[in-house]
C-alpha cells in the first residue's frame, strides 16, 4: 500500500512564505551602495509624493524603493517598482586617462519612480518616510523621504555651483554637514559638472558630482581625505543651466572634451540643414535632432534630472514653490571662450576663416532678449497669485547680474560682428563687440526683478563669494567658492580708500579686448571695440560690494576669491536669514568661519 505523507503546508501557506522569504531577502541584503553608480537621489517633490531616482552601470531587471512608513522597521510597508531608461548621451571612460573617449560607453542607467500617498511635510518627524533602493540583489543605506514643505514649514536650504570637479568641492560639502546638519533642499545653480555628457565627472571622478554630494568621494587636500556628505538621498536639488552644463556640436568620433567647446548657434545649424543633401526627406524630429546635434544641447542635463517644467522651457526653465518660497530659475548662460584676438575667442574668428569654421563668439544659449519665450514665462510668473502671495520670492539663474568677477565682462548681450582686415596676417578677421547698454540682465531681466518684489537673486558663473544690493532692497548673491577663482576685480578708490591690496586676486579684469591696449599688436583696430563696454574694475553697473557683517574675510575684502578657502551659504526660512561661511583648506584641523548674516527684505 503506498502511504502519503500528509502536506502541512498548503498552497496558500507555501505562497505567503515564498512571498515572506523574497521580502526578507530583500530587506536584508547588505548595502553595497558602491557597487551602483550612486545612493538613491530626492527630485521634485510634490504634495504628497517625491521622485526617486538613482543609477547604475548595468541594466538590470529588478529596481525598486523599499518603504518603511509609521515608524516600522524591518519589514518594508510598500515596495515601488522603478522604471529603467539608457542615459542616451553620457559616455567616455572611467578614468582620467579615458574619461574622453567617446567610443567608450559603459551604459548608464538611471532608475526611477514616483513615490506618492506620503503626508502632508509640516517639518515635524512624522512627516519623514524611511526608505532605501534596491538593484538586483545590491541595496542602498536606508535614508529618508518627505513630500515638498507645506507653506509656513521653515527649510534649511543650501546654495551651491560650479562644482566642475574642483577641488575644494567635497571639503566644502562635508563642511555644510558638519556645521548645519541635514539640510531640506540644494540650489545648484549651474556648471554642475565639467564636461556634462562625461561620465567620469558624474560618477566616477574622486570628485565628481555624485560622489561629493553622496558622502562617497575620495578627495585628499593638505593630507587630509574629505568624502562630502550624504545631502541628495535626504533632500530634493534644483538646479539651473550653466555653461559647462551645455554641450556643442555632436560627435561620435571627436574627444567629449572637444564637442564641449565647439558649440555653434542654432542660426548656423538651420543653414547647415537647408543644405545638407537629405534634408528634404527629413522628417520634422529628424530635422530638430540635426540642429540640436549640430549646435548645441542640453541632453545629458535634461535626462540626469527630474525637474519642474514650464510649457516653453521643458526644464531649462521653470518655477517651483516650496515651504514659504517661490522660486524662479531661469536659462541665463552662454558659451565661455578666451579673450584673444586673432584666434577663436570671445572678440574674433581666425583670420581668413569662413563660417564654418567660427566659434560665433559669446554666443547666448536660450534667448532671453525681450520678446523671447523666456521673458514672456518670466512676466506670467511675476503676476502669479503663488509669486505674489510668497514670503520669500526668489529667482536663480547662472550668470551674474552685479558682480566683482572675471566672467561680468563682456555684457549679456548678442555679439555684434563686424568684418576687418586683420593688421597681423591681413587676412579678412571677423571681430566681435558686446554693447553693454544692450546687456539683456540689466536692461530686461533686473528691471522685472526689481519692480515685482523679488528678494533674492542667486547668481554663480565666476567661482567667488560676493553679494549686493539694489536700491529697492533686492539682495544679490554669488556664493560658488570651491577652487578654481577666476578672481575678484575692486579698485581702492571705489571704497573709499579702503586698502584692498592684502587681497590675492586685487586688480583689474583681463578678460577684455587687447586691442584697448597702446602697443598690442591689433591697436591699430582698437576703435572696433568700445572701451566703455568693458568695465575692469568692481561692478559694471555700479552697486557697491557689501562687506560681511560679522567677520572679516582673508585681505579684509568684501569678497572671497580663494583657491585654498572655500565658502557656503545656507538660507533659513525659519528667520529670512542667509548665513555664508568659509573654510581654508590649508588648515584642516580649522573651525568653520561664519562670516557674513542678513535677513532678506
Amino acid at each position: 500500500m503506498e502511504i502519503r505523507k500528509k502536506n502541512y503546508l498548503g498552497p496558500k501557506l507555501i505562497f505567503a512564505l515564498a512571498v515572506w522569504v523574497t521580502i526578507f531577502m530583500l530587506t536584508h541584503i547588505v548595502s553595497s551602495a558602491e557597487e551602483m553608480l550612486t545612493d538613491p537621489i530626492l527630485q521634485n517633490p510634490g504634495d504628497d509624493s517625491v521622485i526617486i531616482e538613482w543609477f547604475t552601470d548595468f541594466e538590470g531587471q529588478n529596481h525598486k524603493i523599499l518603504l518603511y512608513e509609521n515608524g516600522s522597521a524591518g519589514m518594508p510597508t510598500r515596495v515601488i517598482k522603478a522604471e529603467t531608461t539608457l542615459m542616451s548621451r553620457v559616455r567616455g571612460g572611467d578614468k582620467e586617462s579615458t574619461c574622453n573617449d567617446p567610443k567608450l560607453n559603459y551604459g548608464i542607467y538611471k532608475h526611477v519612480a514616483t513615490v506618492t500617498g506620503l503626508p502632508k511635510n509640516m517639518g515635524r518627524k512624522q512627516d519623514k518616510v524611511i526608505y532605501k533602493v534596491v538593484s538586483d540583489g545590491m541595496a542602498s543605506g536606508m535614508y529618508s523621504l518627505q513630500a515638498k514643505a507645506a507653506p509656513g514649514t521653515p527649510m534649511r536650504i543650501l546654495l551651491t555651483s560650479d562644482l566642475q570637479l574642483k577641488s575644494m568641492c567635497a571639503a566644502n560639502i562635508e563642511k555644510v554637514y558638519e556645521t548645519v546638519g541635514q539640510i531640506d533642499a540644494v540650489w545648484a545653480n549651474g556648471d554642475i559638472v565639467d564636461v556634462a555628457d562625461r561620465a567620469y565627472d558624474w560618477f566616477y571622478a574622486d570628485n565628481s558630482f555624485y560622489k561629493v554630494m553622496q558622502g562617497r568621494a575620495e578627495s585628499k587636500i593638505g593630507g587630509k581625505v574629505y568624502k562630502g556628505a550624504a545631502i541628495l538621498q535626504n533632500a530634493p536639488m534644483y538646479t539651473a543651466i550653466g555653461n559647462h552644463d551645455v554641450m556643442g556640436v555632436y560627435s561620435e568620433t571627436e574627444d567629449l572634451s572637444v564637442q564641449f567647446n565647439s558649440p555653434a548657434t542654432r542660426e548656423y545649424a538651420k543653414k547647415k540643414l537647408v543644405s545638407s543633401y537629405n534634408n528634404e526627406n527629413m522628417s520634422e524630429e529628424e530635422k530638430e535632432q540635426f540642429i540640436l546635434d549640430n549646435s548645441y544641447n542640453t541632453i545629458t542635463y535634461e535626462e540626469m534630472f527630474e525637474l519642474p517644467e514650464s510649457v516653453t522651457g521643458k526644464e531649462k526653465y521653470y518655477s517651483v514653490q516650496m515651504g514659504d518660497v517661490y522660486m524662479i530659475v531661469l536659462d541665463v548662460s552662454r558659451v565661455w571662450k578666451l579673450p584673444n584676438l586673432g584666434m577663436i575667442g570671445k572678440y574674433s574668428e581666425w583670420p581668413g576663416a569662413d563660417e564654418s569654421r567660427y566659434g560665433f563668439g559669446d554666443f547666448i544659449f536660450e534667448p532671453i532678449d525681450a520678446n523671447s519665450e523666456q521673458i514672456a514665462f518670466l512676466k506670467k510668473e511675476l503676476q502669479s497669485t503663488e509669486y505674489k502671495n510668497a514670503k520669500y520670492k526668489v529667482v536663480m539663474f547662472h550668470n551674474e547680474a552685479h558682480s566683482l568677477g572675471n566672467n561680468q565682462i563682456p555684457p549679456f548681450t548678442d555679439p555684434v560682428g563686424t568684418i576687418v582686415k586683420d593688421p597681423v596676417t591681413g587676412l579678412n578677421m571677423m571681430t566681435y563687440d558686446y554693447p553693454i547698454e544692450k546687456d539683456y540682465i540689466a536692461t530686461v531681466i533686473e528691471p522685472l526683478l526689481i519692480n515685482n518684489g523679488t528678494n533674492l537673486l542667486f547668481n554663480a558663473h565666476s567661482h567667488l563669494w560676493n553679494r549686493f544690493e539694489t536700491k529697492n532692497g533686492m539682495s544679490i548673491l554669488q556664493t560658488s567658492n570651491v577652487g578654481n577663482s577666476y578672481g575678484a576685480f575692486l579698485d581702492n578708490s571705489t571704497l573709499n580708500g579702503t586698502d584692498l591690496t592684502g587681497g590675492s586676486e586685487w586688480g583689474k579684469r583681463t578678460d577684455y579686448p587687447s586691442a584697448l591696449n597702446p602697443g598690442d599688436n591689433y591697436y591699430s583696430i582698437r576703435n572696433n571695440w568700445k572701451a566703455s563696454n568693458y568695465i575692469r574694475e568692481g561692478d559694471p553697473y555700479g552697486l557697491l560690494p557689501i562687506a560681511p557683517n560679522i567677520a572679516d574675510l582673508p585681505g579684509s575684502v568684501p569678497y572671497l576669491a580663494s583657491n585654498t578657502i572655500t565658502s557656503f551659504s545656507v538660507f533659513d526660512t525659519g528667520t529670512g536669514k542667509i548665513s555664508s561661511y568659509y573654510f581654508d583648506t590649508e588648515k584642516p584641523d580649522s573651525k568653520v568661519v561664519l562670516f557674513d548674516e542678513y535677513s532678506l527684505k
